[in-house]
């Protein structure tokens, strides 16, 4: 019995990516608003049914896709900020993280942002991925509050307020722009908070 479960499970987990992998090529072919459930259940060879079985609608497919991304992201940036090197060389690994993790996604970042010009606001509902993201942040800026290299402030709230300034530079390469200024933005973002938190000397 719990082999037969086990095999379901699995079954259901191999199914519900087939389904993701196929509503990421028609999202990215058609655009959000042009994407129908037909047509994913079409590129993915299965039932119309069987994609309500897993997402009640295709905005559902649309918000795993990209909390799948958002989850890529914080694992990146986790690891960014894990090494024991300096705040300035810490910080401007989270940043290239962040910057590498949405260029090998443009597609699916653009998606994840289509509540940008305020259109989709079905979009904007707060990935779960953002939790452990911004305590990443806090945790990179309260320890080099600690060591005397930031200067004192806040450290959620400048977690915050850096989140806001990677998330619109890349909003502005990814969604607005098709990639070609990302490692101009990528640069000023790394210029623009390593002048604002690092510590001043004399």
């Amino acid at each position: 019995m719990a082999a037969t479960r086990s095999k379901r499970t699995e079954s259901e987990t191999v199914r519900r990516a087939q389904l993701l992998r196929a509503a990421r090529k028609v999202f990215r072919s058609k655009g959000y608003d042009g994407a129908s459930v037909a047509e994913i259940v079409r590129e993915a060879g299965v039932a119309q049914g069987t994609f309500y079985l897993y997402f009640p609608s295709k905005r559902d497919a649309a918000v795993s896709l990209r909390d799948g991304l958002m989850e890529t992201m914080a694992r990146a940036v986790a690891t960014a900020v894990e090494s024991r090197t300096s705040f300035e060389d810490r910080l401007e690994s989270l940043i290239a993280a962040a910057f590498k993790v949405a260029r090998r996604n443009a597609d699916l970042f653009r998606l994840a942002f289509i509540g940008a010009d305020e259109t989709h606001a079905e979009m904007h509902s707060e990935s779960p991925e953002h939790a452990p993201f911004l305590r990443a942040i806090t945790k990179l800026f309260r320890d080099a509050v600690d060591s005397g290299e930031m200067e004192a402030m806040d450290s959620e709230i400048a977690a915050r307020l850096a989140i806001g300034l990677l998330q619109h530079a890349m909003i502005e390469a990814f969604v607005f722009g098709e990639g070609e200024e990302s490692d101009r933005l990528e640069q000023g973002v790394s210029a623009m908070l390593l002048n604002a938190l690092r510590r001043r000397t004399g």
